[in-house]
């Protein structure tokens, strides 16, 4: 149960949201504060659940006390001022159809068979990534921004792997487990960069194509796509209010 929105709170969010377009570990924390206060659960956490737990919440949040309005959205191609009112019932029942099971994934080399436990990671595990993502991005020129970009992409997908078993293939005696979940941020990552290349990256066979489809895809799917009235440009809806935040 989530008691209502203040119109301090909803003001406190949107004008965190607006002065911190950049800082998204602000944005982040701000929404998180959002959901502690106005659940009525003694002792609740957001922290403590994962980020599709914290997704499906913030909507539950918006469709019972704000956000019913028009959302004005400027297309980023000609500058058209669009509307659109966000569908929460259809968007909260395309949540409730998610299938929150892990999911196995099994790739191999020459050498060894890699299995994967994939599922959403911690909001906690997501709020220190965005830390220690803002803290690298501070005082870099903006091609040193793009490179940060794309590598806060892969280590955000990262994010998803929960265990991963590792057999020799040539000694089947020989297998290796990793428990991601409880393992630090850091030395998570380190792990990961010991992986060949194709067994992350790889098209076919990389688990972080494999993330990329299961989840990441799948949450995009649940915003309907809206073309801009001017130019036909084609975006979420409502996304440069309410989704480049999640």
């Amino acid at each position: 149960m989530f008691n209502e929105v203040s119109v301090t709170d909803q003001k406190i969010l949107s004008k965190t949201m607006i002065q911190n377009e950049n800082r998204k570990d602000i944005v982040y924390d701000t929404q998180c504060a959002l959901i502690n206060k106005v659940c009525a659960e003694e002792g609740f956490s957001v922290y403590r659940l994962t980020e599709f737990d914290r997704i499906r919440i913030l909507m539950e949040i918006y469709s019972s006390n704000y956000f019913h309005d028009k959302i004005t959205y400027k297309c980023p191609e000609c500058g058209c001022e669009n509307s659109y009112i966000l569908d929460f019932d259809k968007i909260l029942a395309k949540f409730n159809a998610f299938d929150l099971q892990d999911v196995k994934f099994t790739t191999e080399d020459r050498n060894r068979v890699y299995s994967f436990t994939l599922n959403y990671p911690s909001v906690r595990a997501v709020s220190n990534f965005y830390k220690g993502y803002m803290k690298n991005y501070r005082n870099v020129s903006k091609k040193e921004q793009e490179a940060l970009d794309d590598l806060g992409n892969i280590e955000y997908i990262n994010l998803f792997i929960r265990k991963v078993e590792l057999i020799n293939k040539k000694n089947p005696n020989d297998h290796k487990l990793a428990d991601l979940s409880i393992m630090p941020y850091d030395d998570v990552e380190t792990l990961l960069s010991y992986f060949p290349q194709n067994i992350m990256f790889d098209e076919e066979k990389g688990v972080l194509k494999h993330i990329a489809k299961e989840f990441i895809e799948k949450i995009n799917s649940v915003f309907q796509y809206e073309k801009c009235a001017q130019c036909g440009y084609e975006t979420k809806e409502g996304m440069g209010n309410l989704i480049d935040f999640f």
